[in-house]
């Protein structure tokens, strides 16, 4: 749960219980802060709430030390509200070191986001979905360590306990939107299931409180029932399990939340009694392949349901959360829901990020001695904006191709509106995204009441206002300069210059032109002509024409230049492209500055070993396979079958990238993985053969998908190779000798 029972009656069994996970130096320091904030918070209610000030922050730092998020992160949590009392409170909170004054600054920053007004005067439901979105979105950004986000959500449920003790209705119904719409969905991308539906669930109890009431009664009133039930399901497959050799397993009850019934009943107009998945249990194995084998178990034991297989191993959700989810009849004829999963994937499945924190140890000199928790980190960059609820998302896979999540910022018009631009964006990219024509005209900008130059980089949380002339337009210095950094911004420049006058155009390119020349020595400096080939253009004055109204920047033109000249170096190498030849070196060169490259060790690039290279995962080559090589941006040589259709395509557009590789010696020792698709007449225990064959000739299963059409199955296995030694047609004779099975492919 995020919020946690108290097991404490004062601060002195408060900290009495800490010395179970902390040591004497920091219950001394917790001592320490817990007297500093007590000094403040005296007689003080946590608002809208009547609890004390200083009790909600030892229930909220209970929690955050429950979860593992170590000891500066609860220092930080019962000091969270020191800003509201003193603007000397960094001081104050110096003799804890700077991570505290970070972590404590940051949760102020955070929180104070949600009083950035209301989004009462946004008619359109799309523009207000958009800037909800846009919200979530800044709590992450605002938060330079993730764990301010972490205790936040913990504050938030802490605070939904406790909103009973508000007399104002209205705010109650304020507080419970807003944390249905912003925190819960927050939890969701960090993977904490267990807060968002304890969010979900409080919210509900306030925003219908008669259907809250309603279904938390028809659920007590089953409930005994449901539970006998679910006892004898799970004794069964139990038995079943141990028949089949699998140990150190779980079963359990899953309990289902009052917020997922109301929604589901509302989505589908159902009656209480027309939910199945009231019944339901989940299956936790060590191992993913144990997760196929009790797969195949329960859906020969028990009839499954068409279409309500839905395999998240292979296809993970966008927050990385993983399990086998199936409705099937049981006993009685009674609908049950069963999810399965390994112990990773539940710890993960519960409590997301936070579950990770305890894992991560970090050695004397500071050096991360668990790369699977960097790796979980840069997930968590990389996925949480939200891309599943964006609704313009054609557009979304556009802009989030240049300007990623960890390169966003999000400012605030002086109404409140929050906008998100680039990092690194200046007033001008902030104007061209309100309007092109507020862009066009703009000349000047305040950042928090202040004026400050154009130039000025925006920083996350500022509110930023726009000043203007009548008429006007914008300057090509603009991007020459580089004083604007959204693609928004520079579209709109480039297409206003672009209508300008072309002989002015010409007569500004050609003075850039010769600004960049000038800048290299005149005997490696390459002739004008050159220049113009390799950027695709007619002549010189095009070439200027287009620099002048902004086609290119003066920095394209300058690295034009430079890898002319590098590559004139490149070409002296015998008998081999210099375009090659330099594409080849920047990779060694790239292999090497890297401590742990991914590698495959048994592939020659053009004759070359020690290549980055890796597995196109659209073709997915074996060896034995016919392979050819296609040069990436930044990820290596991609290895694909010669006559993989998206090579072809690829190939096509950039011939160049195109480079000779071939397998060499070690593959025997490397593992591989190959997609098997089975199409077969649909029957029961169909699945279960084909996942006991596939374990008896010791080939693991690491995703499946399947659907059914017209009686007939189509299931696309994803099997690892321990080798590199590979089969297929001794594969597809044993598997075509399966019953009912049709055709067997590789995909």
């Amino acid at each position: 749960m995020v919020t946690l029972r108290n097991t404490y009656t004062d601060i002195e069994s408060w900290l009495e219980l800490q010395e179970q996970n902390f040591n004497q130096s920091e219950i001394a320091q917790f001592k320490a802060a817990v007297a500093l904030a007590q000094s403040y918070y005296q007689n003080s209610k946590f608002y809208p709430t009547q609890i004390a000030t200083i009790d909600h922050a030892i229930a909220c730092a209970t929690t955050v030390a429950n979860l593992n998020l170590y000891a500066d992160a609860v220092i930080a949590t019962i000091l969270f509200d020191l800003p509201r009392f003193t603007h000397e409170w960094k001081k104050e909170v110096s003799v804890f070191g700077d991570k505290i004054i970070e972590l404590v600054d940051g949760i102020n920053k955070v929180s104070q986001i949600r009083k950035i007004g209301t989004l009462a005067d946004v008619e359109n439901q799309i523009d207000k979905s958009a800037q909800i979105e846009v919200i979530r979105k800044m709590l992450l950004a605002m938060a330079s360590d993730i764990r301010v986000v972490l205790i936040v959500l913990v504050g938030r449920g802490e605070l939904m306990l406790n909103l009973k003790t508000c007399q104002d209705i209205d705010m109650q119904k304020k507080i419970a939107n807003e944390t249905v719409k912003i925190y819960a969905p927050l939890a969701n991308r960090l993977g904490m299931w267990q807060v968002k539906w304890e969010l979900e669930d409080l919210s509900l109890k306030y925003l219908q409180p008669e259907q809250y009431k309603k279904i938390a009664t028809l659920l007590e009133e089953t409930r005994e029932e449901r539970l006998n039930y679910i006892e004898v399901v799970k004794s069964f497959v139990s038995k079943q399990m141990d028949e089949s050799g699998i140990k150190d397993y779980q079963v359990s009850g899953r309990a289902k939340h009052i917020y997922s019934i109301w929604r589901k009943m509302k989505k589908k107009n159902y009656d209480f009694k027309d939910l199945y998945d009231i019944r339901a249990i989940r299956i936790i194995v060590p191992e993913i392949k144990d997760c196929y084998t009790v797969l195949g178990i329960v859906h020969t034991q028990y009839s499954p349901i068409p279409g309500e297989f839905v395999d998240y191993i292979s296809n993970p959700k966008a927050n990385n959360y993983q399990s086998l989810h199936t409705c099937v009849i049981g006993h009685e004829n009674r609908v049950i829901e069963i999810q399965i999963r390994t112990f990773a994937m539940h710890d993960h499945a519960e409590y997301g990020v936070a579950a990770h924190w305890r894992y991560k140890e970090v050695d004397e000199n500071g050096v991360d001695q668990n790369p699977e928790f960097t790796e979980k980190l840069a997930w968590l960059r990389q996925l949480l904006d939200w891309r599943d609820d964006l609704i313009d998302k054609e557009n979304a896979a556009e802009v989030f191709k240049n300007e990623v999540f960890n390169d966003t910022i999000y400012v605030m018009t002086p109404n409140g509106r929050v906008i998100s631009l680039p990092k690194g964006s200046t007033p001008i990219d902030f104007a061209y995204q309100l309007h092109s024509n507020l862009g066009h005209r703009c000349r000047g900008a305040k950042v928090n009441g202040q004026i400050v130059p154009l130039n000025t980089e925006l920083e996350n949380g500022q509110k930023v206002e726009v000043l203007t002339v009548k008429h006007g337009g914008p300057s090509i210095h603009w991007l020459h300069e580089g004083l604007v950094k959204s693609s928004k911004a520079i579209s709109h420049i480039r297409r206003f210059i672009r209508n300008q006058n072309s002989e002015e155009f010409y007569a500004l390119g050609k003075e850039i032109l010769d600004k960049e020349c000038a800048k290299f020595a005149t005997n490696i400096r390459p002739e004008v002509k050159i220049i113009v080939a390799k950027l695709n253009l007619v002549n010189e004055k095009n070439l200027c024409i287009n620099l002048g109204r902004g086609d290119f920047s003066a920095v394209e033109l300058r690295e034009t230049i430079q890898k002319i000249i590098e590559q004139k170096k490149a070409s002296k190498a015998e008998g081999k492209d210099e375009i090659i030849l330099q594409e080849i070196a920047a990779l060694e060169q790239q292999a090497q500055s890297k401590k742990t490259p991914k590698k495959i060790a048994g592939v020659l690039v053009d004759g070359v070993s020690g290549i980055l290279t890796h597995i196109a995962k659209c073709c997915k080559p074996l060896p034995g396979d016919k392979i050819i090589g296609f040069i990436t941006q930044g990820n290596g040589v991609a290895i694909h079958r010669t006559n993989c259709q998206e090579l072809s395509r690829q190939a096509q557009k950039f011939p160049n990238k195109v480079v000779t590789i071939a397998w060499g010696s070690g593959v025997e020792n490397m593992h591989f993985n190959v997609d098997i698709e089975v199409v077969a007449n649909d029957r029961s225990g169909l699945l279960r053969d084909l996942t006991v064959f596939f374990a008896s000739e010791k080939l693991s299963i690491n995703g499946l998908r399947s659907a059914v059409k017209n009686n007939k199955a189509s299931m696309l296995f994803s099997i690892q190779l321990n080798n590199g030694v590979f089969d297929f047609k001794w594969l597809e004779n044993k598997v075509l000798a399966i019953d009912g099975v049709l055709e067997v492919v590789r995909k």
